[in-house]
């Protein structure tokens, strides 16, 4: 029995070395697929495609079709890396790896709009996928279409903030940027919060233009939104170029910005045009608020000489011209809540002389004001069509230390269609609309036409003639329409030469109609103009300066001016 119980391991021991033998014998040769992947992961992608191919003839999969495609691509073969996938696609249409794969192929030959075309393609197979998402937001970034790369971003949740720099740096350059940073650490990353950045630092006058930038942070899946300004300065070329950058206008200006790293600019203009004497003197500070609260402080000094006969239903001759002085002071307050809507209101009194014979419903006279200024700002929408509702308007009382009661109201409908994004050609269209009521001094009127910085737009009446306001169409109620198609020409980068970061050079042309009203029935009324013409826009990120030729197309003049505009 000893022997037969020794015998026994012996046996078993014999036939598990047995066993191993035959399996190892028979056990199949590992799969081309399984070499290849390991192929790939040492890098080795020239051993790694003909194990594939082998693979793919045999046992065709989704994942063998995407490993080969991703072969071709490290390979530099773009071609067969998207003849392969797209062979793919159509055997697993709903496989949304293959068409991101897909793109990357495309994005190596140089093709973004078909890798583009595919991202979307991949999101619409599966609208949570983070990688396609990744992607489509790193193309659309590459291109400033910050908006876009967002949105399909923030459908998988992504990205997060990290932390926020300002500048490529942790610790903010200026107290502004802190404080008016909407972004928020820990949560997602968004369009609005970008935006209302941009909009409030802006809003600051200290930065002649602000950027965005976003940077992977160590831990995925945050990010680091970047907050990028240049700063205006002061230096002895931009005073010369400010002092004579208004002469073609008869003004002249003096600027100073962030005194003492305070955030406070003092801005001055002189227009020494012996008819049209304007002096202004302002202040802007923006005040240490979360959000940013906007304080500008305002004096304004004129003497303007009138000629009121181009718009008088009567001429009485030599009583046709005037002169009006004035001494004023305003503050205002405005705040930005979000990118959607800004607000603000102050008060404005205005110490007035005149003298003339013309009616007296237009006070020509030594009648001050007092009155309350207000106006609120709308966007609906922010995309590839942009709009804006702006309100402004004035409420002037007796008990607000004047001697005229009167309010006016301005409507605003501004519309933007960017026809096509490869030639920035947009379609522009603005509504506007004015009326008033009371004791309202002639100064006080609508005016359609053209001055250095107009308001309502009829861009062939000039609002002076040989130095004397009153030579276009004026009212105590309007309406008004602009129309322009306008087409990029060449961005001339100034590298913030002169406090111009850039010059976006465009093309356009335009169309105006407007019409007037007077409630006293003093002023020509009624008619309905047609303004044509085409022109230069040189834009920078707040201003564009306008040199165009008008036609008016109901009285024949012929115009060539230039005026400055704000850009909503």
């Amino acid at each position: 029995m000893h022997k037969v119980s020794l015998s026994v391991p012996i046996i078993l021991l014999l036939m598990l070395a047995m066993t191993g033998t035959l399996t190892a014998q028979n056990s199949p040769p590992e799969m081309p697929e399984v070499r290849a992947r390991a192929a790939m992961d040492h890098g080795d992608y020239a051993v790694a495609i003909p194990l594939l191919l082998e693979a793919l003839s045999v046992r065709p999969s989704a994942d063998i079709y995407l490993n080969l495609g991703t072969a071709y691509s490290h390979t530099r073969d773009w071609q067969k890396a998207e003849d392969i996938l797209d062979e793919a696609g159509k055997r697993y249409p709903d496989d949304p790896r293959i068409p991101t794969e897909l793109s990357n192929a495309y994005l190596g030959a140089g093709d973004v709009d078909r890798a583009r075309d595919a991202l979307h393609h991949a999101l619409r197979i599966d609208p949570t996928n983070g990688a396609a998402a990744d992607l489509i937001a790193a193309v659309e970034l590459s291109e400033g279409e910050i908006q876009t790369a967002l949105g399909y971003w923030n459908r998988a949740g992504n990205p997060i903030v990290n932390e926020v720099f300002h500048n490529t740096n942790i610790a903010f350059g200026h107290w502004t940027v802190q404080n008016g940073n909407a972004f928020k650490p820990g949560q997602m990353l968004t369009y609005a919060q970008w935006r209302t950045t941009q909009l409030r630092l802006l809003e600051t006058d200290l930065f002649s233009n602000v950027g965005f930038a976003i940077e992977p942070a160590p831990s995925a899946p945050k990010y680091n939104p970047v907050i990028l300004t240049t700063a205006k300065v002061n230096d002895l070329t931009n005073l010369a170029f400010d002092i004579v950058k208004g002469a073609p206008w008869k003004t002249s200006y003096l600027n100073w910005w962030d005194i003492a790293n305070s955030g406070i600019s003092m801005n001055s203009s002189y227009r020494w045009d012996y008819n049209r004497k304007r002096g202004e003197l302002r202040v802007h500070a923006p005040l240490p608020v979360p959000g940013i609260l906007f304080m500008t402080a305002t004096g304004l000094w004129r003497s303007e000489r009138w000629d009121v006969a181009p718009v008088l239903q009567n001429d009485v001759g030599a009583d046709n011209r005037f002169l009006i002085k004035s001494t004023g002071v305003r503050g205002e307050l405005k705040y930005i809540p979000y990118f959607r809507i800004d607000i603000g209101g102050g008060f404005e009194y205005t110490n007035r002389a005149a003298n003339g014979n013309l009616p007296p419903q237009l006070y020509i006279d030594s009648s001050n004001t007092g009155k309350v200024i207000y106006q609120i700002g709308v966007r609906l929408s922010d995309s590839r069509y942009q709009n804006r509702i702006h309100i402004e308007g004035a409420i002037a009382r007796k008990s607000l230390a004047g001697d005229l009661n009167y309010s006016t109201a301005t409507v605003e409908l501004n519309n933007r269609y960017l026809i096509s994004k490869s030639t920035n050609t947009v379609f522009n269209w603005t509504l506007r609309g004015g009326i008033s009521d009371g004791q309202l001094p002639v100064e006080e009127y609508f005016v359609l036409g053209l001055d250095m910085h107009a308001g309502n737009l009829l861009r062939a009446h000039p609002a002076s003639d040989h130095g004397h306001y009153g030579n276009s169409p004026m009212g105590t109620s309007f309406a008004l329409s602009n129309m322009d198609i306008e087409r990029r020409i060449a961005i001339i980068p100034l590298f913030n030469s002169l406090n111009l970061p850039y010059l976006d050079v465009k093309g356009q042309i335009f169309l105006d109609s407007g019409q007037t009203e007077d409630r006293a029935n003093i002023l020509k009324e009624g008619k309905l103009y047609f303004d044509t013409g085409a022109g230069l826009k040189f834009e920078t990120p707040t201003h564009s300066l306008n040199m165009i030729y008008g036609k008016s197309l109901r009285d024949g003049r012929n115009v060539f001016y230039a005026y400055i505009q704000k850009r909503w």
